[in-house]
C-alpha cells in the first residue's frame, strides 16, 4: 500500500515539465502559462480519455474496478455525453438507434452528462437486470435529495433502513386485512368522484378526469396514511385540502421536471432555469408545518381502538426499539 502511494505522488510531479515541453525555463516560469500548461494538459488528456472510452467520459472512470470487457455504446460528446440525443426526439426511439447504430443489443452503455447509463434491448438481459440485487439502488435526483425523499421508501438506497421501510408496508399499509378495513373509505372516495364529474358534466358538457382522479387518489392515500379526507372535489373547499393539492402538484413537478444538475453537478452554481433549488427550498418548510402537525394531533389522540382499521401514521408511531423513527424520518416517509 505504501508502494502504490508513493508511485501515485511521485507521478505528479510531471506537470512541473511542462513549461520546458514549450520551450520556456522552468525556474523563470511565470503563472499564466503554468496554468496555461496545465489547462492544456487537462484538456488532453480529457479528450484521450474520451476517444478511448465506450460509453462515453461517465464511463471512463474506475474501468479497472468494474472489469475489462467494455459495454459498446456511443461515446457522445467530451462534457455532455449523448444528453442531446435524448432531447431531440421520443427517447425511447433516440435509444433505439444510438443501439442499432452501436451494434449493442444486448447492452448499450452511453453517458449522459456524468451519469453512466445501461440500456438493454434484449428482454432476457432486462429481466436479469431487473431482478440482480446489484442494480436495486435508485437514482436520487436533486430535487428529491433537497425534498427529504432520501428517506422515504422509494428513493432509500438498498440496506436495513430500506428493508424496514418495505417491511412495515407490506405489513402494515397493504397487508389483505388492512385494506379492507379502509373499503368505505376509497368506496366514499369513488362516490363523491363520480358525483362531481356528474356536475361537471353537466354544467360544462364535457369532463377533463384527470383533476378529479387525481383528488379521488389523494383522499384515499391521505385516508390511509393520515386517517383524514377533505372535500377535495369541491373547488376553492377547505383551506387545508387547497394547501396540500398545491403540495403535491409542485411536488410532482419538481420530481418530474428535467434539472439539468442531475447530470452536470457544476452547472447548478451557473444555471438553474427551472429555479429547481430555489423552489425546493420553498416547499420543505410548507411540507413540515403540515405533517408535523399530524403527527402532532396523532400522538395527542392516540393510537386507533380499531387495530386493522388504523391509519399509517398509527402504525409508524407505535414502532419501537430499533424499529422507531425519529420525526424527520416520519415527515419523509410520510410526505
Amino acid at each position: 500500500m505504501a508502494l502504490s502511494t508513493r508511485t501515485t505522488t511521485d507521478s505528479n510531479w510531471w506537470v512541473f515539465t511542462l513549461p520546458a515541453f514549450f520551450g520556456v525555463d522552468t525556474l523563470h516560469c511565470d503563472l499564466p502559462l503554468l496554468l496555461l500548461s496545465l489547462f492544456i494538459a487537462f484538456v488532453s488528456f480529457g479528450l484521450i480519455a474520451w476517444v478511448l472510452s465506450p460509453g462515453g467520459r461517465a464511463w471512463s472512470h474506475g474501468r479497472a474496478r468494474r472489469g475489462t470487457v467494455p459495454i459498446p455504446g456511443p461515446r457522445g460528446l467530451p462534457v455532455f455525453g449523448s444528453l442531446f440525443s435524448l432531447v431531440r426526439s421520443l427517447p425511447h426511439r433516440a435509444l433505439a438507434e444510438l443501439s442499432a447504430a452501436a451494434g449493442a443489443k444486448p447492452l448499450m452503455a452511453f453517458s449522459i452528462g456524468s451519469t453512466p447509463a445501461v440500456v438493454s434491448s434484449d428482454p432476457a438481459v432486462a429481466r436479469e437486470i431487473l431482478s440482480h440485487p446489484a442494480f436495486s439502488d435508485r437514482p436520487l435526483k436533486r430535487s428529491a435529495r433537497e425534498l427529504m425523499f432520501a428517506r422515504a421508501i422509494g428513493f432509500a438506497p438498498s440496506g436495513s433502513y430500506w428493508r424496514l421501510l418495505r417491511r412495515v408496508a407490506s405489513a402494515h399499509l397493504f397487508s389483505p386485512r388492512r385494506v379492507a378495513a379502509h373499503e368505505p373509505g376509497r368506496q366514499a372516495d369513488c362516490s363523491a368522484m363520480l358525483s362531481a364529474i356528474a356536475a361537471e358534466q353537466r354544467l360544462a358538457g364535457c369532463v377533463r378526469l384527470r383533476p378529479h382522479l387525481q383528488n379521488a387518489a389523494l383522499n384515499n392515500i391521505m385516508g390511509s396514511v393520515f386517517g383524514r379526507r377533505y372535500e377535495v372535489s369541491v373547488p376553492g373547499g377547505e383551506q387545508e385540502a387547497e394547501e396540500l393539492k398545491a403540495m403535491v402538484r409542485e411536488g410532482f413537478d419538481l420530481l418530474g421536471a428535467f434539472n439539468w444538475s442531475d447530470h452536470l453537478p457544476w452547472l447548478v452554481q451557473f444555471y438553474d432555469p427551472a429555479n429547481v433549488k430555489k423552489r425546493c427550498a420553498a416547499l420543505v418548510p410548507r411540507i413540515r408545518s403540515l405533517v408535523t402537525s399530524i403527527i402532532a394531533e396523532h400522538r395527542l389522540q392516540g393510537p386507533s381502538r380499531e387495530q386493522d382499521n388504523g391509519d399509517f401514521l398509527d402504525v409508524l408511531l407505535s414502532l419501537d426499539g430499533h424499529e422507531k423513527l425519529d420525526e424527520d424520518d416520519m415527515i419523509a416517509v410520510l410526505w
